[in-house]
C-alpha cells in the first residue's frame, strides 16, 4: 500500500505490551510491543513508507529497514488489520453470512455464564428472589459479567411475576456501530434453546426507519448487552419472542422519534421492555488517572430515571460530557420514553453495586430497577 492505514482497534495495556482487539471480531486478539503499536499508529493513511520510517526514527531513534517494514505490513494484512479491499471483502462476507444464517450464535457461553443447560438453569434459578413479585412493564438490568452481577440480575428478574408475549431488549453498542438504532432480525441461540425473534415487530420497525436497521448486524455477534438478557428471557419466559435492538447515539429529538416508532410497533403486544445497561466506568482502564467512587453521579441519575425524567437525565450526563461514562445515556432515554408511551408512571431502584477491578485500578457500577 502506498499510504497504509490501520483500521480502528480496541487497545488495552497488557503488562509491558498492548492487547489489540478487533471490534468486528474478524481478527484474533494480538499482543504487540510499544514499538509496533507506535508504528501502527503512524499508518493512518496520511504517510507513505519513507515518511513513516522518518517519523518512526524521529520518535524512537531506531532505523526501520524496508524488510522489517514490509514484514509488518504482511502481518497486518494477514490479520485483516489494514483498511483495504481485503478487509472490506471479509466484512461484507461476514455480514452476508450472518443474515443468511438466520440464527445468532452464543459468543460468551462457557465464559460469562455456564454453557451446560442444567448448570445454567441452576445458575439462574438460584439467583432469583421469590418474594415481592410485581408486574413491571420495564426493567433496567446490568450487562455486567453475569458471574459478577448475578445477584442484581436475580433480584430484578425475580420480581417479574407475569409472562410477556414479547420482550424488547434495548442494548448498547460495545463495538463499531454506524447507525443510531439497529435491530437484529436473527433468532438467538442459547444453551437453553433458540429464542425466537418477533419477526412481525421487527418488520414494522424496518419499514418505519429510513436507514437500514440491519446494517449493523455484525455488532450483535459479540454483544453481551443482548446475549446476557436473552439467556434470562429464554429461561423465565420460554414462550416469549424477543426484539433485540441497540441504541448507539442521538440527540433528544432523534431518540424520542426512535422511542415513538418502537412504541407504535409493539402497541398490540403484552410486552416487557428491558434496558440492558451498566452505570459508571471510572479508573485507569477507562482513561482516568485513578479510580474513585462514582455513586454520587449514579444515584443522581437513577433518581431521575425513577421519575421517568428522560430529558433531565439526558441533560445531566450531557452537562459534563458524561464524565463517569454511564453507558446507558442514549439507551435509557429511549427506554424511558417507550415506557411513558406504554403508560408507566414510575420506577424503583432494586439494587446497586460497584465492581472493583483492582489490577487496573478501575470500577464499574451497575443497578437494577423495575418500572410499573
Amino acid at each position: 500500500m502506498e499510504r497504509p492505514r490501520v483500521r480502528f482497534l480496541d487497545v488495552q495495556p497488557y503488562g509491558d505490551q498492548f492487547l489489540l482487539r478487533d471490534p468486528y471480531g474478524l481478527s484474533p486478539p494480538l499482543v504487540v510491543s510499544p514499538q509496533l503499536l507506535l508504528l501502527m499508529s503512524l499508518m493512518d493513511g496520511s504517510r507513505n513508507e519513507s515518511e513513516i520510517k522518518a517519523e518512526f526514527f524521529k520518535r524512537t531513534g531506531s532505523i526501520l529497514n524496508t524488510e522489517d517494514y514490509m514484514e509488518v505490513l504482511r502481518l497486518l494484512d494477514k490479520n485483516l488489520l489494514l483498511l483495504n479491499d481485503r478487509f472490506e471483502r471479509a466484512l461484507k462476507e461476514l455480514r452476508e453470512n450472518m443474515l443468511a444464517s438466520k440464527v445468532l450464535k452464543p459468543y460468551h457461553a462457557g465464559e460469562a455464564y455456564p454453557r451446560d443447560p442444567d448448570e445454567l438453569k441452576r445458575f439462574i434459578d438460584s439467583s432469583l428472589e421469590a418474594s415481592d413479585k410485581d408486574s413491571p412493564v420495564g426493567i433496567l438490568v446490568p450487562h455486567m459479567d453475569m458471574r459478577v452481577a448475578i445477584k442484581t440480575y436475580g433480584k430484578v428478574y425475580g420480581r417479574v411475576g407475569w409472562k410477556p408475549d414479547t420482550v424488547v431488549v434495548l442494548g448498547v453498542s460495545h463495538y463499531i456501530h454506524e447507525t443510531p438504532f439497529s435491530v437484529c432480525p436473527l433468532d438467538i441461540e442459547t444453551p437453553l434453546g433458540v429464542l425466537e425473534t418477533d419477526k412481525e415487530v421487527v418488520e414494522k420497525l424496518r419499514e418505519s426507519f429510513e436507514h437500514d436497521i440491519f446494517q449493523d448486524i455484525i455488532s450483535y455477534r459479540m454483544e453481551h448487552s443482548i446475549e446476557f438478557q436473552a439467556v434470562f428471557v429464554k429461561r423465565l419466559f420460554p414462550k416469549a419472542k424477543v426484539v433485540p435492538a441497540i441504541v448507539s447515539y442521538g440527540n433528544e429529538d432523534s431518540l424520542k422519534e426512535i422511542a415513538q416508532k418502537i412504541s407504535h410497533a409493539i402497541k398490540s403486544r403484552d410486552v416487557l421492555v428491558i434496558s440492558s445497561v451498566d452505570m459508571s466506568h471510572v479508573g485507569k482502564k477507562f482513561g482516568d488517572p485513578f479510580s474513585y467512587d462514582p455513586s454520587f453521579r449514579d444515584k443522581e441519575y437513577i433518581k431521575l430515571l425513577e421519575k421517568l425524567e428522560s430529558s433531565s437525565a439526558f441533560k445531566l450526563l450531557e452537562s459534563d460530557n458524561n464524565r463517569t461514562r454511564i453507558d446507558g445515556q442514549f439507551t435509557n432515554y429511549v427506554f424511558t420514553e417507550v415506557l411513558k408511551e406504554l403508560g408507566v408512571k414510575e420506577g424503583k431502584e432494586i439494587d446497586y453495586d460497584i465492581y472493583n477491578e483492582e489490577p487496573t485500578d478501575s470500577k464499574v457500577s451497575y443497578a437494577g430497577m423495575t418500572f410499573s
